[in-house]
This record gives C-alpha cells, structure tokens and sequence, in this order.
C-alpha cells in the first residue's frame, strides 16, 4: 500500500515537473496566444513608474510597451507594493517585472532571470540642507540612516557597517524622506535617478551629498523557467538601443542626450557579465519630465487637493466595498466558527478552535500574500479582488468567533435550560432565545471589528488592488507633497469610520430597554 501511494506521488511530481518544463518553453508562445505582455511594478518610483491620470507612465512604462510591441501583444501593469513586485513571478501573475530592479547575485541565486542592463545607475545619500556632517559614505556609519525595505539602498547601508538599529526601513522612499526632513534620521540612501526626481517634485530642504557611491545595473527581471522570454526581451532591447527607441526615452525622462559613450558602457556591461560596473550612472541634472513645485513638500496645497479628490474618493469606494464583502462574509463565518465550537457535537470543536488559532498566530499581510501568491502553485487562480475579500473575510470571522463565543457564553444557562423545558430543541432555542440577547451584546466589539477591517483593508494593495491608502500613496509620490495626500486620505477615513460608530450607538441606545425614556404617566 505504501509504495503504491509513493509511486503515485512520485508520477504526480513528475508530472507537475513535465508541466512546469513545457510551461518554461512555451512562455512566449502562450504571451503571443493570448495577446498580452503582463508586467508587474510598484508605480511610486519615478521616474521609472508613476501613475498620472489613472496611467502607469515613465522610463520603464515607455520601454515595457516597446517590448510588448516586439512581442506583437499588448502591455498590461499590474501596480502593487513593492513587497509584492517579485512575488508575482513565481505565482505566475506576471511574466516581467519592470521596476528598476538592482541586478544582484542574490536574487539570481533565488531564482530571478535578468535580462542584459538596460540603465545604469547607482546609489547616492540626502541629507538636509545645511548638514555638513554628511559628505561622503563613512559619515553615515555611526548616524541614523533611512531607506527602502529590502532594497540595494538598505544593503549598500549594510556594507558601510550602519548598526541594525540606527537603520530605518520603509516601504517607500518617500516616507524615509518625509523622517529626514522631520530629523529622524540624518540621511537617506537610495537611487539617484529616483532621488533625483522625488526632491524635484517638492523636498527643497533635502539635497543630495556626494557623487554615487555604489554603482548598479538595473534589469527586467522574469522567473527562472522562463530563459526563452528573457532571451526575447535582450533581442528587443538590442534593437531599441540600434534604432533609436531607446534614446529617445532616455532623454524624455532623463533630460539628457543617449551618447554613444553610454551606449559602448551598457554594451561593456553586457558583455562582462558582471552584476555591477564601474560605468558611468545617470545623468545628475534634472530627470524628471514634471515641473519643479515651489515650497516644501509639507505645505498643504489646495491645487493638489482639488485634483486628487475624484481619485481619493474612487479609493474610498473600493474600500468600502471591500469592507462590507468582507464584513459580511467574516461575521457569517464567525457565527458559524462560534457555533462550532460550543455545538453539542464534539467532533467540531477541534476544527473550529484550530482555525481561530491559527488565523489569529498570524498576520494578516502574510495570509495576505499566501492566499494570493502561493495558491496558485497548486492550481487555485484567484483575481486580486477575490483574493483581497476572501483573506479579510477570513480574518474577520477568526475574530468575530471569538467575539460571538463570548457573547453567547454570557447569557446566563438558565435561558437555554428554560427554552428547552418549553420543549424548543438545541437549535430552535439557540436561533430564537439565546442569539437575539447575543447580538445586542455583541454590537458594540462587532463595530470595533468593522473599522478595524475598514483600516486592515489597505494591505490589499500588495495584490495590486488600489483601494484607499495605495492611491494615496501614488498621489503622494506624483505630486510631491505628502501632507496635502495623507491628511487627506485620514479625513476620508474618518468620514468612512465615524457614521459607523454613530450608527451603532443609535441602536445600542434603541436595543437597551432600560436607557428608552418612560412615557409621562409611566412608573
């Protein structure tokens, strides 16, 4: 029985190996059938990717559409955190990432297959105006250093030997900005085309200090069984480079001439094989196609405000749609998850408590991602919005289980004990007598719950879903001015949080028998 069952698990990943191998060699032809390139990036990073105008647009957006045109199909982006970005390969949710990813050794070793460099860049430090403390890397070594999560910044930071705990890591750069400029921390470390273009658009009181000190290649990055695509991908970056393509973005967002110079530094770069070169970076003039805003990037400004409104409030719909799906189905499946585990029938107990345990020991971000990343490994699709509902739903009703136990376990035994001597049986007494107290009692921690998962719902963004808070951050990194975005984005929340609690305190006031005021003549 046993080398049965081994046998058929060893032609079952044979079989799924078989797949994978066609998969690998087809991946070009399955592109070319259904007629679209997909490319997943973190529009915040100009001047790379940003969105304007609901368009994902920049360096990378131009170059990622010239590609699909080689390909003879269509582009299509798929915008989420950067957290997520290189996730999305291995899922099979996209077939490039575009996001001015840093070559590594590191990342190749898990997998990642980089095309030839097609933009040399490197790594540079801001500081405040003003700031001479700060001139070259070592002055950094013993100071309080920002960047962005799990990038080529936080691990040229490393390397210079900054302590652990004089490193803050942030999702974004512009945050790592915003602590600077606050005086947080005394420098930042990031890209200079990006830094370039962020402190343009509306930081005047930061300025960069020093040349690059670390020098990188960028390259469009795809999964490790897709060598083909790749392949593809150098072929047509060649022929950009040969016909002009290529040069003409380059000097659309970088504002600089596409010399022959860096056309032998990027060819040499190829060449060498290398994932780092001694080349020239990019250009340190002006980058970016927006025009520069006056006054600091901490100012309120109307202008912005007028403009992002329709898109605030185009988030604000999302959210709430996500919210109420996901309250919906997370209070059913609490109620239920309750049930089980006080049901007279044993058997349930077990399961129920397991998956309030386990949904609980765990962060959302992480349920998150496997719901929407590892799932597809065992042939389980799931679009983005499905994905973002079922992973708050099934958190929600984790905790709503333990909200509704604690509701139904407060009604005294005695009202079970009565209805049943009325000869009402288990669930007739639960579903007439003991749930209706429950509720009213439950009411006030089910709200709490509610704008708990009105706010949890901003983690959907790392599955490419722009609801609330992503848009936010999109319009705080186009517009250059973070305070006008995120105060914003806290007022619509608040006006999506507080008809709620009001609400809810209507009905505790109208289901509390004893708070209704006694009509005159009444004792």
């Amino acid at each position: 029985m046993l080398r049965r069952i081994l046998s058929r698990l060893f032609l079952l990943a044979f079989a799924l190996g078989g797949f994978a191998l066609s998969q690998g060699q087809d991946m070009v032809a399955a592109i070319r059938s259904r007629g679209e390139l997909v490319i997943a990036t973190d529009a915040t990073y100009p001047p790379f990717e940003v969105k304007e105008n609901e368009q994902i647009v920049g360096f990378d957006a131009d170059v990622g559409a010239e590609l699909a045109r080689e390909l003879g199909v269509k582009v299509r982006w798929i915008n989420l955190e950067w957290a997520g970005v290189l996730g999305c390969l291995e899922s099979g949710k996209a077939d490039l990432v575009m996001a001015g990813v840093t070559i590594t050794e590191e990342r190749k070793t898990k997998g990642y297959l980089f095309s030839r460099p097609y933009f040399l860049s490197g790594q540079v430090i801001a500081r405040r105006k003003g700031d001479l403390r700060i001139q070259k890397p070592l002055d950094i070594k013993d100071k309080v250093v920002s960047v962005q999560a799990e990038t080529t910044g936080q691990f040229a930071v490393q390397k210079i030997g900054v302590p652990k705990d004089h490193m803050l890591r942030f999702d974004q750069i512009q945050d790592g900005l915003m602590d600077l400029r606050n005086g947080k921390s005394d420098a930042a470390v990031a890209d200079l085309p990006t830094l370039q273009a962020i402190l343009k658009r509306g930081y005047p009181e930061i300025e960069l200090a020093g040349p690059v000190f670390v020098k990188e290649n960028l390259g469009i990055v795809a999964w490790k069984s897709h060598p083909e695509l790749i392949s593809q991908v150098n072929r047509a970056l060649d022929q950009m480079m040969v016909d002009g393509r290529y040069a003409r973005f380059y000097q659309k967002w970088f504002q600089e001439p596409f010399t022959t110079a860096l056309v032998a530094e990027l060819d040499s770069v190829k060449n060498q094989g290398s994932p780092v070169a001694a080349a020239k970076v990019a250009p340190t003039g002006p980058i970016s196609k927006s025009k520069s805003v006056s006054g600091s990037a901490f100012t309120f400004r109307w202008d912005i405000l007028r403009d992002a409104w329709p898109l605030l409030l185009a988030g604000a719909r999302l959210t709430l749609i996500l919210t109420a799906l996901s309250l919906v189905f997370g209070v059913t499946g609490g109620l239920v998850l309750a049930l089980a585990r006080i049901s007279p029938l044993v058997l349930l107990r077990p399961f129920a408590m397991a998956y309030v345990e386990v949904v609980r020991g765990t962060p959302l971000l992480m349920q998150i991602y496997v719901i929407y990343f590892v799932l597809p490994a065992v042939g389980v699709e799931l679009s983005s919005m499905v994905a973002g509902v079922l992973a708050l739903s099934c958190n929600a009703a984790a905790y709503s289980s333990e909200i509704f136990r604690a509701g139904i376990e407060s009604i005294d035994s005695g009202q079970m004990e009565a209805a049943r001597s009325l000869g009402m049986n288990y669930p007739k007494a639960m579903r007439w007598i003991i749930l209706p107290q429950t509720l009213r009692r439950v009411l006030p921690p089910l709200t709490n719950e509610a704008v708990a998962l009105l706010k949890d719902s901003s983690l959907v963004s790392v599955v490419a879903l722009s609801e609330l808070m992503r848009v936010g951050k999109e319009l705080a990194t186009n517009a250059g001015s973070p305070t006008t975005v995120y105060l914003s984005v806290a007022f619509v929340y608040l006006a999506m949080t507080l008809p709620l609690t009001w609400l809810v305190r209507r009905l505790e006031v109208r289901w509390m028998p004893n708070s209704r005021p006694r009509r005159e003549g009444q004792k």
